[in-house]
């Protein structure tokens, strides 16, 4: 019996048995809770509900959201196995790394976001106003959307207008460590005329003290963030067959005291031997910085997006046409790391982004599902670094000349889903990507002080990449309540240009990066439990990366940095692993949901500069394992109660593996009161006050290596409580 046989049987077999096993819990319920099977996966253009859809995938409904309190990008993935979104600070940027396919913000995101329709390749920590259902697909999914998705894609609806009035809002006051906290929501929603016009706002600002905080800073700002967030939607229905949403939002963030990227020593005790005496003396607290750099961050983000869908009964068309902008300025990266005077660095980014989707696909009850696509997309981004050697203000940071990058994608997918017999389905599906990048960058230098001096050489260049991309999967339903499926799809992402800077002594040409090619290949199986009122769903992965894009500073012997960010594609890597996961409502008045994820990612190839070779280290940012379990009980009407456990294995930090984030466990509890039209909840995040590191960890720029590394920390015990309205 072969290898591929016998596991499937093993599934089909332990399917069965978990039906039998469950049967009695079924027949004992006094009342009948949701179908399980009423979740529909729409990210797979076919509508299809979560059970039947032959993808690993989690769905993270309307009611979830609002339970789990998730109202930005960053706080998804704790509910999703092997899926992280790192993040560069509190108010950095933010890189999903899925199934071990670690990803950063230096280059295009390996995962789509897609939000209301509109792609982030470059996400932040976007916030979500009133989600309605988050969906996250792993594995390649370039065949059905435009944007590459060479690890996966997560898509993320927002609340619709509504063609009756509705109005909500919310309220929040909270305490951590040093610092608080307030946030508000608003969402009023409506019909602007009789049957065709309907339109909703969403105001949300929010405004606390930061995690961090600055001990040391020269401008007498510890940490603030201000974020406000302004939506607005417009959604008209001529007829039956037509719809057309627009959609226009502005995000605006102020960061008074803030860097993007905020580093703490990993060791405070070996931190504050050596540089106590820099510091007045003082020693470091868990959540503190000593940077005596003038701090500050403003991003203004805008978007404009139109979508119309028009259903021609023997097949339907959607497009879609979006714009972005972002501005983005942050100074204050201490070099040094300590409250001396000496060298700091800044930012300064203003990019636009256009995209133009369309897609052709079956109806949702046809035999024979497809879909046929085109996308163009086209980015432009200039940076500016700049430099404040000694003391100075928030206006002495010098300016290098201008890096400016510009990419055009073109492509073409195609997928199809055939029915070979009964029960039994093939899909195949392909997609081909022209793109073209191009840099300019004028020749000039940037000080460091102490650090020496980098260089810009001048450079106009250009270069283009192809690839085409299949994907081949089956499904088999044994019986109307198990799904089985295997797939393989290749993915990618095209080569570029750095925006980078280096040392004069500095050898050999970092200019450019090739393209990154993966294949990645998976089997799994899916369950409705417990008379449709549980979900169980488990697939094993396995997935190898020729020309992996990894992002790197260069460093002198004694460990001093000597370059700006650079991307690099000379290494090879392979991950594999399996998740599983449990959802659902045994009970009217109880939601469980519960996942594990296992991942083995580590680089097959990588040697990175004469005597440095990292193959068989684990990728950097990826944990060994990633688990999630959490309940909310209603055990009468207007109580609510709710607990969530959260767990993170062992990551490396660093490609070398010299530093480490050990295991760790994350508590959130809520007890709330439920009635028609308000709501009040008292909650508790990471109950036990863990501290962990979640960026890469880097060692002092300006004095090397000093026996301790610096890396970014997520947010301490948060205690707070929220008070919600509706009409």
């Amino acid at each position: 019996m072969s290898t591929r046989f016998r596991f499937g049987a093993c599934l089909v077999s332990l399917s069965y048995a978990l039906s039998s096993t469950t049967q009695a819990w079924s027949q004992d319920a006094a009342e009948a809770p949701a179908d399980t099977s009423e979740i529909v996966v729409t990210a797979t253009r076919t509508d299809e509900t979560l059970i039947d859809a032959p993808i690993s995938a989690t769905v993270l409904t309307e009611d979830f959201l609002r339970d789990a309190r998730i109202q930005s990008l960053r706080q998804i993935d704790d509910y999703v196995p092997n899926v992280q979104f790192n993040q560069l600070g509190q108010v950095g940027g933010t890189y999903i790394t899925i199934r071990g396919i670690e990803s950063n913000p230096f280059i295009v995101n390996r995962a789509a976001v897609y939000i209301d329709g509109i792609p982030f390749r470059q996400p932040s920590d976007q916030a979500l106003g009133f989600a309605e259902q988050v969906e996250v697909l792993r594995g390649p999914q370039g065949t059905l959307y435009g944007a590459n998705t060479e690890s996966g894609l997560i898509l993320i609806r927002t609340r619709q207008p509504s063609d009756h009035p509705e109005i909500e809002a919310t309220a929040s006051a909270y305490r951590f460590g040093h610092g608080s906290g307030l946030q508000g929501r608003a969402s009023i929603a409506g019909p602007i005329t009789a049957d065709t016009l309907a339109g909703s706002l969403v105001l949300t600002h929010d405004t606390a003290d930061s995690y961090v905080r600055n001990r040391a800073s020269s401008i007498d700002e510890e940490g603030k963030i201000h974020k406000t967030f302004v939506q607005g939607k417009l959604r008209w229905t001529p007829d039956s067959a037509l719809t057309v949403d627009v959609i226009g939002y502005a995000s605006l963030l102020r960061a008074p005291g803030l860097y993007e990227q905020e580093f703490l020593p990993m060791d405070r005790d070996r931190y504050d031997a050596l540089y106590g005496a820099y510091n007045g003396g003082r020693r470091s607290g868990r959540y503190d910085l000593f940077h005596d750099a003038p701090k500050r961050t403003h991003e203004n983000e805008y978007v404009l997006g139109a979508n119309a869908r028009y259903e021609f009964g023997w097949g339907n068309l959607d497009t879609s046409l979006s714009w972005r902008k972002v501005s983005d300025t942050s100074v204050g990266t201490d070099l040094d790391m300590t409250g001396s005077p000496a060298t700091a660095g800044g930012h300064e980014d203003r990019d636009q982004y256009w995209n133009f989707e369309g897609r052709l696909s079956s109806p949702a009850a046809a035999d024979v599902q497809w879909v046929l696509g085109i996308n163009h997309y086209r980015d432009k981004r200039r940076k500016r670094l700049s430099t404040l050697v000694g003391t100075g203000g928030l206006d002495d940071y010098n300016y290098a000349p201008p890096q400016t990058s510009r990419a055009r994608d073109t492509a073409g997918f195609a997928q199809v889903t055939v029915p070979v017999v009964p029960n039994l389905r093939l899909t195949g599906g392909l997609r081909y990507e022209h793109a073209a990048r191009y840099k300019e960058q004028a020749e000039g230098s940037l000080s460091l002080g102490p650090a020496g001096e980098f260089t810009f050489p001048a450079e106009e260049l250009e270069d283009s990449f192809d690839a085409v991309l299949p994907r081949v999967s089956i499904d088999w339903k044994p019986v109307e309540t198990v799904t089985l499926y295997a797939s393989a799809a290749k993915g990618w992402i095209p080569g570029g240009f750095n925006l980078a800077a280096t040392g004069a002594n500095i050898e050999g040409n970092f200019s450019s990066y090739d393209p990154e090619r993966l294949w990645t290949y998976e089997v799994g199986f899916k369950a409705s439990l417990a008379n449709r009122r549980l979900l169980f769903g488990a697939a094993l992965f396995h997935t190898d990366v020729d020309n992996w894009q990894e992002y790197n500073l260069l460093y002198t012997d004694t460990g001093q940095v000597a370059s700006t960010t650079l991307i690099t594609s000379t290494a090879r890597v392979r991950t594999r692993g399996f998740e599983v996961e449990l959802t659902g409502k045994p009970t009217r008045r109880l939601d469980i949901a519960a996942s594990l994820g296992v991942v083995d990612a580590k680089y097959r190839e990588y040697q990175f500069g004469i005597d440095q070779d990292f193959a068989g280290n684990r990728v950097k940012l990826v944990p060994r394992w990633d688990a999630s379990l959490s309940a909310s009980w209603r055990p009468w009407k207007g109580l609510y109660l709710r607990g969530e456990a959260n767990g993170t294995g062992a990551s490396s930090l660093r490609a070398d593996s010299a530093a480490w984030q050990d295991a760790y466990w994350l508590a959130n509890l809520q007890i709330g009161w439920e009635a028609e039209h308000w709501d009040l909840r008292l909650y508790a995040d990471n109950l036990t006050d863990e501290r962990a590191f979640v960026t890469s960890a880097y060692t002092n720029s300006l004095f090397g290596y000093d026996g301790t590394y610096y890396a970014g920390v997520g947010a301490p015990r948060v205690v707070g409580i929220e008070m919600g309205l509706k009409w």
